[in-house]
């Protein structure tokens, strides 16, 4: 943008008052309720304070103030710890924004133009952005602000809806903006953080990408909660999405006590309760985030995601709980310190109704065990309500339609079949995007800085052609012997199916087979869905594994991805059970790393060894090392877990 593009309203060069040479330490961005004419006609009087410039929802930038003259446009408010008088020391934006309306894209990218305009004009940081809020007792403050991201540039992230055949492209980009309704208020997937919550399949937001922002050290981060992750990007970098899930350490339980992982957690924590409570559900209970919590501490390990109520107990006081986006925990009273799923527990259990009709206070809608939706829902595993089901009509189609945090379940017509939304063809700029890497320039600080996600585990240099490498590491499986797999893995009864598949007889599943969400999964060709079911003891040590193959530059090594939980027994023997049907197991490049064959070596393709070191370190067990003839045979593509970290 340049000075040409700015239209001057009035006479800037008169309004106000002399600065008298103060330095500009600021650029204060606030919203202005009134349209554009009334709040540009009000200006024009001199009795009325202006900003310096003011943006409206067409996209224009008006200049009402030089930046040499200070006006009364900005209160006093608190900054650097006191009362401060803003005029001199501030240059002040205003945004066209009326009640209930987004910014527009226009603004959007108007606002991220003059906002980098003015930076660099009078020499500021990202840091020197900032906007007006009040604290809790109403005092306004000078906060940090970052403007929300504009629609990204068609050439990064052309969404192209579908049409005709093509049209389920069209149906997903409005069940996903049907997403956005319950807690985020309009959204956009021109924006980056929708194009990468869609293609990931991150579930709802659960709150607005708003001010303000995270600051750590100095430096600013933007972010967004979805239901299966938070999203984030520093500064203006907007195309750089970033998870918050990646930035947890392999191998650590728990919550951080400081670095960028805590604050944007706990920040989480607030956006996600502030937006409950203000979609008009009061929230009970404690609100802030608790390290030494165990419901925050299960939460947090088990990729629950973020909370929609506080800790508080049941009207009937027998339970304490907490509604999360992806499950709900509680425990009796009588057990505090301990935690129970509500997914996992049975409809006859005496909590079951309570704290399902306490979840379904998030959705504003009365709790309706019968619905086909709900149990459908509830079959699928589909975290906490958003709403209860409603009609809608979609590109001039009705549908009934129920928002869930992990997915949005749609239905045509009374009698038609109830489907997931993440299940439909994505818009080809969404399945195709991928984000910017982060600027490197600048490295971490040293309270935000990982331990490195990559190590050879002293497995030394990968060797080609060595049937020896990767070594063999200094742990082994978990066997049956004196029945050490059942005391690790719970006591799955079963009974003989079909060729080698089992049926399992007893509530085993539901007590220990969890969903875990690996997006790196969406990077091997054929993989559509990022969600695997895996037993829960190893579940956070599965996709700390994804994020370290990642962080490595190894995933372009796995070709193809060929199951997981699979209820069967051993195809050698018929009498015990795979660890597959533990949900202990996964395989990889199956075509390439074949049963009772050699692994395929360093450098070929379809080989699995160069990922080993990694898996051993995380856990895992590598199928490679089983030399069933004492010359090599094999089963590469296996990789199974064998010891909690």
């Amino acid at each position: 943008m340049g000075d040409s593009e700015i239209e001057p309203h009035g006479t800037p060069e008169q309004a106000g008052t002399p600065r008298q040479a103060a330095d500009i330490d600021l650029i204060v961005v606030l919203d202005d309720a009134r349209p554009a004419t009334e709040a540009l006609d009000a200006f024009s009087s001199a009795q009325v304070a202006r900003p310096h410039y003011y943006l409206s929802q067409a996209g224009q930038v008006y200049q009402l103030m030089a930046a040499g003259r200070s006006g009364t446009y900005l209160p006093k408010a608190i900054y650097g710890g006191r009362w401060r008088n803003l005029k001199r020391i501030a240059l002040s934006v205003a945004l066209e924004r009326p009640a209930q309306w987004a910014y527009s894209d226009e603004q959007l990218r108007a606002l991220d133009q003059l906002v980098a305009l003015l930076l660099a004009r009078h020499q500021l940081s990202v840091t020197a952005l900032a906007t007006l809020l009040p604290d809790v007792i109403g005092r306004l403050r000078v906060v940090a602000y970052l403007p929300p991201p504009p629609p990204m540039p068609y050439d990064e992230a052309e969404v192209v809806l579908g049409t005709g055949a093509a049209g389920e492209a069209d149906l997903f980009a409005a069940l996903f903006m049907e997403s956005y309704k319950p807690l985020a208020g309009p959204g956009s997937m021109r924006q980056a953080f929708a194009i990468r919550a869609g293609q990931q399949n991150l579930g709802a937001p659960i709150g607005r990408n708003g001010p303000p922002p995270v600051v750590v050290d100095g430096r600013s981060f933007n972010f967004q909660p979805y239901a299966r992750d938070t999203l984030f990007n520093e500064g203006t970098d907007y195309a750089a999405v970033q998870h918050l899930s990646a930035l947890f350490e392999p191998n650590a339980n728990g919550i951080p006590t400081h670095g960028l992982a805590r604050e944007l957690l706990a920040a989480t924590y607030r956006l996600a309760l502030d937006a409950v409570q203000t979609a008009g559900v009061p929230i009970s209970g404690r609100t802030t985030l608790e390290p030494g919590w165990r419901f925050h501490q299960v939460a947090r390990n088990a990729g629950y995601g973020p909370p929609l109520s506080g800790n508080y107990r049941t009207p009937c006081q027998r339970y304490a709980m907490q509604v999360f986006a992806g499950e709900t925990l509680y425990t009796p009273v009588s057990e505090l310190g301990g935690y129970r799923l509500l997914s996992t527990t049975a409809p006859s259990d005496p909590a079951y109704t309570a704290v399902w009709q306490e979840t379904y206070r998030v959705a504003r809608a009365p709790y309706q065990p019968d619905d086909p939706m709900h149990r459908h829902a509830v079959a699928l595993r589909l975290g906490a309500p958003l709403s209860g089901p409603y009609q809608a009509v979609l590109n001039g189609i009705a549908y009934r339609v129920q928002i869930w945090a992990h997915d949005t379940l749609f239905q045509e017509g009374p009698d038609g079949q109830i489907r997931r939304m993440s299940e439909l063809a994505k818009p080809a700029g969404v399945a195709s995007w991928r984000p910017k890497a982060p600027n490197q320039t600048a490295p971490p600080p040293p309270s935000t800085r990982l331990a490195p996600l990559v190590s050879d585990g002293g497995a030394g240099t990968p060797i080609p052609g060595d049937i020896d490498w990767p070594p063999r590491p200094k742990f082994n499986i978990i066997t049956d012997t004196n029945g050490a797999r059942a005391r690790a893995l719970g006591d799955l009864q079963w009974k003989p199916a079909q060729g080698i598949t089992i049926t399992i007889t007893n509530d085993w599943a539901e007590k220990h087979i969890v969903e875990v969400n690996i997006p790196q999964l969406l990077q091997i060709p054929g993989v559509k869905n990022p969600i695997l079911k895996f037993h829960r003891i190893a579940a956070e040590q599965l996709r700390l594994l994804f994020v370290a193959w990642e962080a490595a530059g190894l995933m372009h090594l796995i070709k193809t991805f060929d199951g997981a939980w699979v209820l069967r027994v051993i195809r050698a023997n018929p009498s015990m059970l795979s660890n597959h049907a533990y949900g202990t197991a996964f395989d990889l490049n199956a075509r390439w790393n074949g049963m009772y064959k050699v692994a395929a070596f360093v450098g070929a393709t379809g080989s699995v060894r160069e990922l080993v070191p990694l898996a051993n370190a995380h856990g895992f067990y590598w199928g490679g090392h089983w030399n069933f003839d004492g010359k090599g045979a094999s089963d590469g593509m296996h990789f199974e877990w064998a010891r909690p970290l």
